[in-house]
């Protein structure tokens, strides 16, 4: 479960942070591990506000609960010289008894400017006069596009990249989704195939059924030298119909097959069935017709033809 945190979930930290004279100071009489105490400070002012409370029995749970070599005494000492720094400000903290500065300030209320109807606690707290009668970023600070000038910006920018993190893993999530829902697609049609692949092969081989698909077509025993790849034809129409769940058994798919292959007047030319000559076709019908004669031996061999193919599909039928 994600923390309820009133303040903000981060803030920005200067590149030079160690460079600065003030922080350097600090390092030179409480040592390297000072840094920490100050980081966590900044991070319990952030997350609650704009400011934190600071006196002897907050000075002990903070050092009770912050594991360092310094002892409550040191972390008092370290934060009066913090505030003797100027690193927060000096009449807060003797007024007020708070640790805040100007800067942490503007940070804090520039990342928070969406907030609707930000209710400001204690205003005699803030350092920044414009806040008082709005949550809007202050005017004097806008006109400052410097990160290293103005903090607020970096602070703002850090704030945003939330929602932007957030819709680039919708988005991310999204399309994770969506190659998962085409892979198993792809899978369920090969599976599909493979088993109407199987179905194929079973009713070729099957005397009756291919007996019954020479009488329904008209076609002839030869009707048979192309019916697995007509068969693929129909695997495909199935497919781009989106209609794979009407054939769940090979009766269905037997069925389908002959329904579909009755309406296309047991066509046996792949590229018609296909549509490859589609064009070819219609512009044969849109050409001017021309009348040609047709010799007497063309009429003779065409005749000789049809009734060589009649003999044969005879023979077939009735075997000697």
């Amino acid at each position: 479960m994600a923390l309820s945190i009133k303040g903000l979930q981060y803030f920005p930290l200067d590149v030079n942070f160690f460079e600065n004279n003030k922080i350097a100071i600090i390092i030179s009489d409480y040592g390297l591990e000072a840094t920490a105490v100050v980081l966590k400070l900044f991070s319990q002012i952030y997350k609650s506000g704009y400011y934190m409370d600071w006196n002897e029995k907050i000075g002990k749970i903070f050092s009770a609960s912050f594991h360092t070599k310094y002892s409550y005494a040191t972390i008092m000492n370290l934060v009066n010289s913090l505030v003797e720094e100027d690193i927060f400000n000096k009449k807060m903290y003797e007024e007020y008894h708070i640790l805040t500065s100007e800067k942490i300030q503007n940070c804090y209320f520039s990342a928070t400017v969406r907030r609707k109807k930000q209710k400001i606690s204690n205003p005699e707290y803030l350092l920044i006069a414009d806040m008082i009668s709005s949550s809007t970023t202050p005017k004097e600070h806008l006109n400052d596009n410097s990160v290293d000038k103005n903090p607020k910006i970096a602070c703002n920018f850090q704030q945003s990249k939330v929602d932007k993190s957030k819709v680039d893993k919708s988005k991310g999530k999204e399309s994770i989704n969506n190659h998962t829902h085409i892979a198993r697609e792809s899978e369920k049609i090969r599976s599909l195939k493979a088993e109407w692949d199987q179905w194929k092969m079973e009713m070729l081989n099957d005397e009756d059924w291919c007996a019954t698909l020479v009488r329904y077509s008209g076609k002839g025993i030869l009707i048979l030298n192309n019916a697995y790849q007509i068969m693929k034809c129909f695997d495909d129409y199935v497919i781009l119909r989106s209609s794979e769940n009407t054939i769940q058994t090979k009766k269905d798919y037997q069925s389908g097959l002959f329904g579909w292959w009755r309406y296309n007047n047991w066509e046996t030319d792949l590229q018609i069935l296909t549509g490859a000559k589609a064009a070819m076709i219609e512009n044969k019908c849109s050409a001017p017709r021309t009348t040609q004669k047709t010799s007497k031996i063309e009429e003779a061999m065409a005749v000789a033809e049809r009734a060589s193919e009649m003999a044969y599909q005879l023979m077939q039928q009735n075997p000697l």
